[in-house]
């Protein structure tokens, strides 16, 4: 891999590098996770691991995309999460912000082009954390659903409006 380009990034970008991080041919990763899943906020990715444990990953993109989450009543604090972890852009690697129990992965773009991320911190353990349930499982999956058949439904509606 050729050496890391520092520049901004979009959510989606981060998204994807996550997505592709924690392999999502073996682990279930699905964006945008409230409802359904008894969180009382939204979290930007849930990534489910065979062995039933659950982690939260937290897509900034900015220092001030960082800042409003100290203020956040929730705290990231869920039991259904093993390890919470923040994805940001390599220049937000050191924030201070970021909550030390966060792992921290590093988004950055190689000179072949591919954006990839990288961990710079593993996330702290939570010792209290609950594995899901087998009657919790289908839930995650029916959300996954749901946000592929809106991309599909999105991209259809571009592609609608770009042929007129």
């Amino acid at each position: 891999m050729g050496e890391a380009k520092l520049r901004t990034f979009t959510a989606q970008e981060v998204e994807l590098a996550v997505a592709r991080h924690f392999d999502y041919r073996t682990n279930l990763i699905v964006p945008n996770v409230t409802s359904g899943m008894n969180l009382d906020y939204e979290a930007d990715i849930v990534v489910l691991r065979p062995s039933g444990w659950a982690i939260e990953v937290e897509i900034k993109v900015s220092a001030a995309d960082i800042r409003p989450d100290l203020r956040k009543k929730h705290q990231h604090d869920n039991q259904m999460f093993k390890e919470l972890w923040f994805a940001v852009p390599e220049a937000l690697k050191d924030d201070p912000n970021i909550p030390d129990r966060a792992g921290i992965l590093s988004v950055r773009e190689t000179n072949y082009g591919a954006i990839r991320a990288r961990q710079v911190r593993r996330a702290q353990r939570r010792k209290d954390a609950v594995k899901l349930q087998p009657k919790e499982v289908p839930q995650l999956y029916r959300i996954a659903s749901m946000r592929t058949w809106k991309l599909k439904n999105d991209i259809a509606k571009m592609k609608a409006k770009k042929g007129k």
